[in-house]
């Protein structure tokens, strides 16, 4: 008769509201970079490694897996400060940034460790690729009250082989590296065959 003499409320699930625009991207972006370089994570290079073994695979197409430690890293920290040590890593960073091909992959894989991924078509490409990514390491540096500072790394080098997981070829890049240290840091150790024409004194055949 015209009077209200009771309500009903209905609920429902209702489908999520949607992300404004680009807010998932950055949400991806931050979750696989490394915030004090901008390098990519250990997440992201994981990932690439990933991908990189199935082309090999289905395709056969060699890569390479460097990987990267800065030598004293610890006694230079201890010295100038931590916040010295991370401008220093950040200029390494930005080395890499600058000079690496495009289809090349170098991420910070933890600490003072960078782990790097890239394409390998011809026998002198892993000697090549270790020299280049040695001499990025030293030839980056930062000013100090007033003096150049810079470090050196020590670099493993290791060719996809077959049957390798992620774990088999990081570890056997790490191991190379660890060869390096032994013999005198501020050098490089590969696996790959030597080419013809020789190699730098700074490159040891494992």
């Amino acid at each position: 008769k015209g009077v209200i003499v009771g309500a009903l409320e209905i609920f429902y699930a209702q489908s999520p509201r949607r992300y404004e625009e680009g807010f998932v991207e950055a949400l991806t972006s931050l979750a696989m970079k490394d915030p004090l370089t901008d390098l990519p994570n250990r997440t992201y290079l994981t990932n690439v490694l990933e991908s990189k073994l199935l082309e090999h695979r289905r395709f056969g197409r060699k890569f390479c897996v460097c990987f990267v430690d800065i030598d004293n890293f610890t006694l230079f920290n201890n010295y100038f400060g931590h916040t010295v040590g991370d401008s220093i890593l950040q200029s390494i960073a930005g080395s890499f940034l600058r000079s690496l091909r495009g289809s090349d992959r170098i991420g910070r894989w933890g600490g003072e460790e960078f782990l790097g991924v890239f394409g390998v078509k011809g026998d002198q490409d892993p000697y090549i690729i270790s020299e280049r990514v040695r001499m990025l390491v030293a030839c980056s540096g930062v000013t100090h009250k007033g003096s150049q500072l810079a470090v050196t790394a020590s670099v493993g080098l290791t060719v996809v082989q077959p049957n390798d997981t992620v774990d088999s070829i990081v570890s056997r890049a790490d191991s190379l590296m660890y060869k390096s240290k032994k013999r005198g840091k501020n050098c490089s150790t590969t696996d790959a065959p030597p080419p013809i024409d020789g190699l730098p004194e700074t490159i040891l055949v494992d």
